[in-house]
C-alpha cells in the first residue's frame, strides 16, 4: 500500500514537473490583458522592415553605460527607428514625446504605437515601441535594447499611457 503511495506520487510530481507553466516564462509573470486590441494596419512587409531595423539596435547599451560606445537612451532609441522606418523626425525627450502623440488606450494599443512609463516617481521618464503581443521594445537603463512585456510587474505598475504617431511608411511617388 505505501509502495503504491509513494507511485502515485511520484508520478504526480514528475507530470508537474513536465508542465511548461511557469518555467518557460521570463521576467516575471505577465498580468493577463483583458482587451484584445483591433487588428494593425501594419502590413507584414511593414512588420518585418521594422524588425530589421530593431534588430540593429538589440543589445546596444544604454547611454552612458559604456565608454568606448555612447549608446543610446529611451527617447534617442525611439526618434531613431522612427527616423530610420520612415523618415519621421519625433521630438528629443520622452516628454515632448509624450505630449506630441495621440493617446491611446493602454487595451488598443497597435504595432508601433509609443508607450510610456513613469520610473522616477514625478513624470513620465521612459518611453518604447510597441510590438504587439503585449511587448516593447525599448533602451534599458540596466540591460540596453531589449523587448519586455507590458505585463511584467515592474512595467504594469509604472505604465502611464499609449501615443500613436503612425508608423506607416512615408508615401513614395512611383508611378502604378
Amino acid at each position: 500500500m505505501n509502495a503504491r503511495v509513494a507511485l502515485v506520487c511520484t508520478l504526480a510530481l514528475l507530470v508537474l514537473a513536465c508542465t511548461p507553466y511557469p518555467r518557460y516564462r521570463t521576467g516575471g509573470g505577465d498580468a493577463p490583458m483583458l482587451e484584445t486590441p483591433p487588428e494593425s494596419e501594419a502590413t507584414t512587409d511593414d512588420r518585418i522592415r521594422f524588425g530589421l531595423i530593431i534588430m540593429q539596435y538589440l543589445g546596444k547599451p544604454y547611454a552612458g553605460s559604456s565608454s568606448y560606445d555612447p549608446g543610446l537612451d529611451c527617447s534617442d532609441f525611439v526618434r531613431t527607428v522612427f527616423r530610420k522606418y520612415k523618415g519621421e523626425i519625433l521630438p528629443r525627450t520622452v516628454k515632448d514625446q509624450f505630449d506630441a502623440g495621440e493617446p491611446v488606450a493602454r487595451g488598443l494599443l497597435e504595432f508601433g504605437d509609443l508607450v510610456f512609463f513613469k520610473t522616477n516617481r514625478r513624470h513620465v521618464s521612459h518611453v518604447g515601441i510597441y510590438l504587439g503581443s503585449h511587448r516593447f521594445v525599448h533602451a534599458s537603463s540596466s540591460r540596453g535594447v531589449i523587448i519586455s512585456g507590458l505585463g511584467e510587474q515592474y512595467w504594469a505598475k509604472r505604465f502611464v499611457a499609449g501615443r500613436r504617431y503612425g508608423i506607416k511608411p512615408a508615401e513614395t511617388d512611383q508611378e502604378p
